[in-house]
């Protein structure tokens, strides 16, 4: 009976929950609310690429966003192929929208720049990372991100549109250089970078709204920077930029004279950058007919880009001096004084003038028979360069000429020494005249005469240097002293003077006294030996007789 009662008692099954059990279960509940709640308002995690850690440390150093803490660097660590500084950020959970694909993150520290002293806070709180969000609306997929050592010139999600560039120029446009419109800036050049590949400097521009609206499809881009001058036949012009463009360069863009604006241009749209922005004229006359020319005379002073002109009118660009291919260089070396030139004729240039277009190449091709040639000529005698001049010569009126010439496979025109080819001509034309007059001749009469005169010459210093003609003015100063002495004796209050005047007076007391005797003597010749007649004395007339 026991037993049964044992067997019993070890079936028996316990239906209940020790209150034991309570607290362990609820501590747990607990600590696992609590990892959830830690974890979900962490936010999400984001990893930046660095090339130093300097000054970042590992639960210390902020994430800001506008000066407010969104976040901290939870781990520093090298990557995986040791090149790199791996750094590891928690973002907080509301400000978890700021992280975007085109978000940008840099370190603020003290530093000198354009703009001035910039993170002088930093001296006191240490340097922390700045988040710029971006504009990209897909969501943050979790690449890693650049962390900057510099701000960057423009947010991501500022308004306004952004530009590629290319040039193949030496003189290079650094960051932070202005974008001007017409001497205003509308923007700035965000990166500048060179294409190993390509040998080309590639540029990001970013310009502002509402300048956004200037960039077209037909604007052309080019070049601020230094001074400008440039000399031409109507007087030099001087173009000075502001200090800041001299200082640290620019780009400047437009629309060309004479083109139209076209459609708005698109993001990250990509132009071609030129030199100055006489250059950009030249860009826009796509349309063209090229010509092989061959001067005879020095092409020195004619440069790629040169005008080439009728009458004044330009109607086309010289487009490579010299065109040396291998073809023209075999059958046309340089030992033939031929110098290949090829041009460029573009009848855009004359859409301002005639209102219909024209075939220019065929009329230039088909006038050749009428007297139609290329020469150089000066454009500038300070600086001495050249341009292609088309103009009639009367002399190549009746000259046969093959309207169909062509050589190397381009059309020709037919040149003519220069102006200056000419006068040297004629120059030495002259000297050759005057090598052939007879001046030795000439020359033997003429050392002569030189002979005779010198003798000449002799004669007179001998007579000079003779004894008689240095006595001459010891005699001739003798007689000037005693003619001065003489004429200081006739001197008014000299004793000479006074017995002169005295003898005078006497000589007048005389003649008075003898005045009665001749009037006597002149009415009767002998009245010194008869007495001669009383007169009577004379009686006056009456007024009026």
């Amino acid at each position: 009976m026991s037993l049964l009662k044992h067997r019993l008692a070890k079936t028996v099954k316990i239906n209940r929950i020790s209150a034991i059990w309570i607290i362990p279960i609820v501590t747990l509940c607990i600590g696992i609310w609590m990892l959830y709640s830690h974890f979900s308002q962490q936010g999400k995690s984001v990893t930046l690429l660095a090339h130093d850690a300097s000054s970042i440390v590992a639960g210390k150093t902020v994430i800001k966003s506008r000066s407010v803490d969104i976040g901290i660097v939870e781990s520093v660590t090298l990557s995986d192929d040791y090149k790199k500084v791996v750094i590891h950020g928690r973002i907080n959970k509301e400000m978890e929208p700021l992280i975007k694909n085109d978000s940008i993150f840099w370190i603020v520290k003290p530093q000198i720049g354009r703009a001035g002293v910039t993170g002088l806070d930093t001296l006191l709180s240490g340097v922390y990372i700045e988040l710029v969000t971006g504009k990209d609306e897909a969501g943050f997929n979790g690449k890693p991100f650049t962390l900057y050592d510099t701000p960057p010139l423009t947010a991501p999600n500022e308004a306004g549109i952004r530009i590629n560039l290319e040039s193949s120029q030496s003189r290079v446009v650094p960051r932070g250089a202005s974008v001007l419109f017409r001497g205003y800036q509308v923007g700035n050049v965000e990166s500048s970078n060179f294409d190993i590949k390509l040998r080309k400097m590639k540029y990001q521009l970013f310009i502002a709204k509402p300048f956004d609206s200037l960039v077209t499809q037909n604007v052309r881009f080019w070049k601020e920077g230094g001074v400008n001058l440039s000399l031409s036949s109507q007087g030099a012009n001087l173009d000075i930029p502001s200090l800041d463009v001299i200082l640290s360069g620019g780009v400047s863009f437009d629309v060309p004279d004479g083109s139209k604006f076209g459609e708005q241009a698109k993001q990250f749209a990509t132009y071609e950058l030129y030199p100055n922005k006489k250059s950009i004229q030249d860009s826009q006359y796509t349309d063209y007919h090229e010509f092989l020319l061959f001067f005879n005379d020095s092409i020195s002073g004619l440069d790629k880009g040169a005008p080439v002109e009728y009458r004044g009118i330009r109607i086309g660009t010289v487009s490579e001096v010299p065109f040396y291919t291998k073809q023209i260089f075999d059958t046309n070396p340089i030992s033939n004084h031929n110098i290949p030139v090829l041009i460029r004729i573009e009848p855009g240039r004359l859409s301002n003038v005639i209102d219909k277009p024209v075939d220019l190449a065929s009329i230039i091709i088909r006038e050749q028979n009428n007297g139609l040639r290329a020469a150089l000529k000066s454009a500038n005698f300070i600086t001495g360069s050249l341009y292609v001049d088309l103009n009639f010569y009367p002399k190549y009126q009746n000259e046969e000429t093959n309207i169909q010439n062509q050589e190397y496979g381009y059309d020709t025109i037919k040149t003519v020494p220069t102006g200056l080819s000419q006068l040297q001509a004629k120059i030495i034309q002259t000297l050759d005249n005057l090598n052939n007059l007879p001046l030795d001749k000439t020359v033997n009469e003429f050392n002569q005469s030189l002979e005779k005169s010198q003798q000449l010459l002799d004669s007179l210093n001998r007579l000079i240097n003779s004894k008689d003609i240095q006595n001459l003015p010891k005699e001739l100063k003798t007689t000037i002293d005693s003619l001065n002495k003489t004429l200081q004796g006739l001197q008014p209050g000299s004793t000479l003077q006074n017995q002169l005047q005295a003898d005078l007076q006497k000589f007048e007391e005389i003649m008075n006294q003898l005045s009665p005797v001749l009037e006597t003597l002149n009415d009767k010749s002998n009245s010194l030996i008869f007495a001669a007649p009383k007169k009577d004395d004379p009686q006056p007339k009456a007024r009026g007789h």
